[in-house]
């Protein structure tokens, strides 16, 4: 036997899959080798004299094997029949002993439970039966039932690994094939199918997977053409249906056989617990239903108690034969003409049986299995169908609550039901009318707190779309039967709030036919009254007349609904999804042939208060605001004709004015007002003719200052939509913007709470004014009579009092003695009347003092609270009014004009409070989304202006109180500066000297709050006016000159970062080589002055000096590149200074690197030569090790005192050398 492949048996056992399966592979490979091998030289052979050897191998081997073996195994120790010894015989005889052995291994190993040794031996057999056709299953059957022998007497544990290796080994015989080959008999097939009985008689726990195996074993002998096969058949049914007691395995075999095998009396087999055939007929779906959930033996008799023990959350098998028989694959008959439809089915035996009201959380649990697998095998036709009443109730219970037993089931009904509609969006509509049809809720997702119904709506087709539209008009129109007023109006609410949804969802695509649909219904069924219905109207919405008629708060829905979808349509983006039918590119807030869905709106409008026949507009207007409608219309035409330069501007102010029409009709606040001045705005805007009385009045504002009021009005009000359509309008027309209109915009922004507190006050006194004017008028003209009813009147109109406020009036009535006995509240009136008491002066001063402070804390705490109010909604304004700076960001960055914005956001953040802090926030963000690197900047700014909005954010800038407003100033200073220098051909200085005074207040003012990445900036993003700045620097970073020693340094950082560009600078000829020589000279002496001061300056520490010596070694490197000489001399004259200086001697990180600077400049003579190789490869560096530090001020010391410091710099050399030897001879 080959030795090769005695390794391949231990990865079989391994709990990995691939590991086994590649194990299994290449031990099947190689038999099959062996045997092609065998076969070959089969004439020369002598396997009946091997026979002996080879069982010996076996013995050897299985303590190589590492499975373990049961004593039964031993061949030598068993007494075997003459059938079992001839069939062993001929596998020895017919087989190579490599294959012999391997199935004698692999059978034995079926029964050892070490980790997945069952699963590996178990694929393996099946392979090899399936390739190696010599070994029949005869003979495989015997040596199987032999080594898996199972009694009573047995442990639990080797009882059950013998009836496994079983189940196993007649596993692998079945999914072979082999056991339908040519070889294989029908005393084969019924010994198999005998053993397959008798596992699952064996034990409760085996029976289903038995069963499973004997159904396999079935359907395989009815795919094959074997002789046998029709007699197997019957055999089979003769001997495993005899019983009368059904379950669920039975059940499984039957619907197998029932159609397959011919000549069976089958309603002899299904009496008496079935009376009719075929086993799925609708009669039977009762006791069907009670065997399938495996109800107990006393429930009834006929049925098979379920004996398995504990429950098990796995379906039972039977269920997919029963969906495979239902739903067969494409090629495959159907069932008998008698069965019951699939709907029958599921409403029978899965909702009335599985969620009845007295089923088990388990039961139920088995009922969501089943509709789970169900829902994506039906056509969508059929789905509806299993949407019963006791799953819908059932499912929607448990999706309601975590607490829920069954949540977890729940959630993954939802969560296929939505897979089902993304793949196909045919079925959206189908499903969807369910979950908020009449077995679901209206309010599905917000009962079961999950988006089911809004996700399946995003995945709707056109077509289901469409559908659903009909389905909520259906409901706003027909009402409902047998329900009372206030149910009626409940659901059309919330059809009609679907109908907003739809419009909100920007997965649901947009089309023509359902969206001109829902705003027809909502004009209609808003703003008329239908007298009689018209069916040949292009307006399918007066088709049919409500009934009963719309409540008048379900008519103010739809007006308000129609607002917000015509919003909606008009600011989201345009929908990629859409009528396949459709390939035109939609513009937003369009329809396909380019009109605005609002204009769409008003024409509709204007064809119905034209059908004064079959409809009734509710509210009637005067001449005012018909007239007024009238010119808007006027306005909205002469648009049309607005040249394409103008286009956008025009589409904005068309989308304002319509609005506002349909404004009018709903009879808005202010709707009037704000038409009129938008109209008169517009007309200016474009000059179009005014009205006569615009001509009269006069221009007060610019046209474009009267239109933003218009918007911010809009924002005033706190309504989304309208936020959302000022914010679209006000992109759209901010191309017209002037400089007066930056200052209005500005303006709301630094408004205070006291100003706005003002300005209501003063509109309040306007109005008192006008009403008392009014009434004096009407005072004039009435007589006494009237005047005390309209007293009553007003009385009667009188707010109720502050229960508070008039306890506290009353406590202050009681103190001055003036208090009411309640005791006597219900006493004799008229005896008080005759016995009135008079007060004198002292007590009606003491009660005006008590009535006095009283009123004057009710006034404190009622200004209090009206200033709060007013406090929230002035920040709810500014951030709305901060929307419009982030539109105009984003729209106009090339505008001159947003220098204005940038400025005031920063005026916002720096002088936003605590109260403030939200938008202070939001500022500072559009500042650092929009400013910072922009892609676009003003290219024609005005020089003057602009240079004064720069020194103000420098002046800002010095009095940062933090470092991220230090960082919106210096991004708002650069795209300042970006402006500038794309506006102006020539070099400006006016840039340099404002960064240059910023420069000296950071450099000589101690107090300065100036962060230095403010300028480090400007010099990265702008080299060449950093250059500039380059002799002002030079000059700070000098002794003296600096107001301490830490400005200086980052004086030093700044000529850092400019000797950084000086090569570019160079090259490209922006700065001429002479000054690039004298910043170097006058650098170079800075750091002079700077290193001979440091010995005196107590400021100067190690760590800083070396910060110092870094831009000397830069400063060294670029002058190398562009060929600057130093003096060397002075070089390392300093060097000794700091050498031999009391305080920098102990400097040894700098000393060092000052000798990296002589290096690099090539001065140090013999000094530098003796430092080799490993000084030059530190020259890049800019830091020095510590250690090395010390080496080189070791090797000054010894140049100057050769006598024992030189000693001892060799015996450390030597040491070094010795360590660098062992170390060789270690990696040798």
């Amino acid at each position: 036997m080959a030795s090769n492949i005695l390794p391949l048996f231990w990865p079989l056992a391994n709990s990995s899959k691939d590991t086994r399966l590649t194990a299994s592979a290449s031990l099947v490979s190689n038999l099959e080798n062996f045997q092609q091998s065998f076969i070959s030289n089969k004439p020369t052979a002598t396997s009946d004299d091997d026979e002996d050897e080879e069982e010996e191998d076996e013995e050897d081997d299985d303590d190589e094997s590492g499975m373990e073996v049961d004593a039964s195994d031993d061949e030598d120790s068993q007494v075997k029949d003459k059938e079992s010894e001839k069939l062993d015989k001929r596998l020895s005889k017919d087989n190579s002993e490599d294959v012999v052995y391997c199935v004698k291994r692999l059978v034995r190993g079926l029964g050892s439970s070490r980790e997945s040794s069952r699963l590996g031996f178990a694929v393996t057999l099946t392979e090899l039966l399936s390739r190696i056709q010599t070994v029949t299953v005869s003979q495989v059957l015997s040596l199987l039932i032999r080594n898996s022998q199972y009694t009573k007497n047995m442990k639990g544990s080797e009882e059950r690994d013998m009836m496994f290796a079983r189940l196993f080994g007649l596993t692998s015989i079945i999914q072979s094939n082999s056991l339908y080959s040519q070889a294989a008999t029908r005393e084969d097939f019924e010994r198999v199918v005998d053993e397959l009985v008798k596992l699952g008689e064996a034990k409760a726990w085996m029976r289903e997977s038995a069963w499973w195996t004997l159904v396999g074993a079935i359907q395989g002998l009815l795919d094959s053409q074997v002789q046998w096969r029709d007699q197997a058949l019957k055999d089979t049914v003769e001997k495993v249906l005899s019983g009368k007691a059904w379950n669920q395995e039975k059940v499984a075999l039957v619907l197998l056989l029932e159609n397959n095998v011919e000549d069976v009396d089958w309603k002899s087999y299904l009496a008496p617990t079935f009376k009719h055939t075929p086993l799925l007929n609708s009669h039977n779906l009762v006791t069907l239903g009670r065997v399938l959930k495996e109800a107990s033996a006393e429930d009834d008799e006929s049925v098979s108690a379920s004996t398995s023990g504990n429950w098990k959350p796995q379906l039972h098998f039977v269920w997919n034969i029963i969906l495979d028989h239902y739903f067969p694959k494409s090629g495959e008959k159907s069932g008998n003409n008698g069965e019951a439809p699939f709907q029958d089915f599921f409403r029978v035996v899965v909702d009335e049986s599985l969620f009845s009201n007295t089923a088990s959380p388990q039961r139920r649990y088995w009922g969501f299995q089943v509709f789970e697998r169900s829902l994506p095998l039906l056509p969508s036709d059929s789905m509806p169908l299993i949407f019963t009443p006791n799953f819908m109730r059932c499912w929607i219970n448990n999706l309601s609550s975590s607490d829920r037993y069954l949540h977890k089931a729940a959630q993954q009904i939802a969560k296929k039901v939505q897979e089902v509609t993304k793949a196909n969006s045919q079925v959206g509509f189908t499903l969807l009318s369910q979950l908020v049809g009449k077995h679901g809720k209206q309010d599905f997702d917000k009962v079961t707190k999950t988006k089911t119904v809004e996700t399946i709506m995003g995945s709707l087709n056109v077509q289901g779309v469409r559908d659903y539209v009909k389905y909520l008009e259906e409901i706003v129109v027909s009402g409902g039967e047998n329900l009372d007023s206030a149910r009626i109006d409940e659901r059309r609410l919330w059809a009609l709030d679907q109908i907003l949804a739809l419009c909100r969802n920007g997965s649901v695509p947009k089309d023509d036919e359902w969206i001109s649909s829902i705003i027809d219904f909502l004009l209609v069924h808003g703003f008329f009254l239908i007298r009689k219905a018209d069916k040949k109207s292009q307006i399918t919405a007066i088709h049919t007349t409500p009934k009963p008629a719309l409540s008048e708060s379900t008519a103010a829905a739809c007006r308000s609904r129609l607002s917000s979808c015509l919003v909606e349509l008009t600011t989201a983006s345009v929908s990629q999804r859409g009528s396949e039918e459709t390939k035109t590119v939609r513009q937003q807030g369009c329809d396909t042939s380019g009109k605005l869905w609002l204009r769409r709106a008003l024409d509709t409008l204007a064809l119905l208060e034209k059908d004064n026949k079959h409809v009734e507009i509710t509210t009637e207007a005067d001449e005012e605001i018909v007239s007024l409608r009238k010119e808007a219309l006027k306005t909205l035409s002469s648009l049309e004709k607005v040249k394409e330069d103008r286009k956008e501007v025009a589409k904005g102010s068309e989308i304002l004015l319509a609005f506002f029409i349909l404004q009018t009709y709903d009879e808005v606040e202010d709707a009037l007002d704000l038409l009129e001045n938008a109209n008169s705005a517009i007309q200016q805007l474009f000059d179009l003719p005014l009205t006569v009385e615009k001509e009269e009045e006069g221009e007060e504002h610019p046209p474009i200052d009267s239109l933003l009021d218009v918007l911010i009005a809009l924002l005033d009000k706190g309504s989304n939509d309208l936020r959302n359509l000022a914010n679209m309008a006000f992109g759209m027309v901010s191309s017209e913007f002037t400089e007066s209109s930056m200052d209005l915009l500005v303006a709301q922004l630094e408004q205070t709470v006291a100003d706005a507190a003002a300005e209501s006050s003063d509109a309040e006194d306007e109005d008192d004014e006008e009403i008392s004017e009014n009434e004096d008028e009407d005072d004039e003209d009435e007589d006494a009579a009237e005047d005390s009813d309209i007293e009553d009147d007003d009385e009667d109109d009188l707010p109720d009092v502050d229960p508070a406020f008039r306890q506290r009036v009353a406590e202050a009535l009681n103190v001055a003695g003036l208090g009411v006995d309640d005791t006597n509240k219900d006493g004799d009136d008229d005896d008080e009347s005759d016995e009135e008491e008079y007060m004198d002066d002292d007590q009606m001063m003491k009660v005006d003092e008590q009535l006095a402070e009283v009123f004057r804390q009710q006034a404190a705490s009622t200004k209090k609270t009206d200033l709060k109010h007013l406090q929230i909604e002035s920040l709810h304004f500014k951030n709305r009014i901060l929307d419009f700076f982030d539109v105009y960001s984003k729209k106009q960055s090339s505008n001159p004009l947003i220098l204005s914005a940038v400025i005031a956001l920063l005026r916002l953040v720096r002088g936003g409070g605590s109260s403030e802090s939200e938008l202070a926030n939001k500022a500072a963000g559009i500042i650092r989304s929009k400013f910072n690197k922009p892609k676009d900047v003003p290219s024609s700014v005005d020089l003057s202006k602009t240079i004064g909005i720069l020194k103000e954010i420098h002046g800002m800038a010095i009095k940062a109180h933090s470092a991220e407003f230090s960082n919106l100033c210096s991004s708002s200073s650069l795209f300042v500066v970006k402006s500038i220098e794309s506006s102006t051909s020539t070099s400006n200085d006016s840039v340099v000297e404002v960064y240059g005074e910023t420069l000296k207040d950071f450099m000589t003012r101690k107090s300065s709050l100036l962060h230095p990445n403010f300028i480090l900036e400007f010099i990265k993003r702008f080299p060449s006016k950093g250059f500039e700045l380059s002799n002002a620097i030079v000059e700070f970073v000098k002794p003296g000159k600096g107001v301490n020693t830490y400005r200086q340094l980052q004086g030093y950082t700044m000529l850092q970062i400019i000797t950084q560009h000086l090569p570019s600078l160079s090259k490209s000829n922006t700065i001429p080589s002479n000054k690039i020589k004298e910043f170097i000279g006058n650098a170079t002496e800075a750091v002079y002055a700077t290193v001979e001061d440091a010995e005196t300056e107590g400021g100067w520490n190690a760590a800083k000096l070396k910060d110092v010596v870094k831009f000397a070694l830069a400063l060294a490197r670029t002058s190398k590149t562009l060929d600057v000489k130093w003096d060397i001399t002075r070089v390392e004259g300093l060097r000794d200074k700091l050498v031999n200086g009391e305080k920098t001697k102990e400097m040894k990180g700098v000393i060092s690197m000052w000798n990296q600077l002589i290096s690099i400049l090539g001065g140090g003579g013999n000094n530098e030569k003796k430092k080799g190789n490993n000084k030059r490869k530190n020259d890049e560096k800019m830091d020095v090790d510590s250690e090395l530090n010390g080496n080189v001020e070791e090797q000054k010391e010894k140049k100057e005192e050769p006598s024992k410091k030189k000693k001892k710099v060799v015996v450390a050399d030597g040491e070094k050398q010795k360590k660098v030897k062992k170390a060789k001879k270690a990696t040798e």
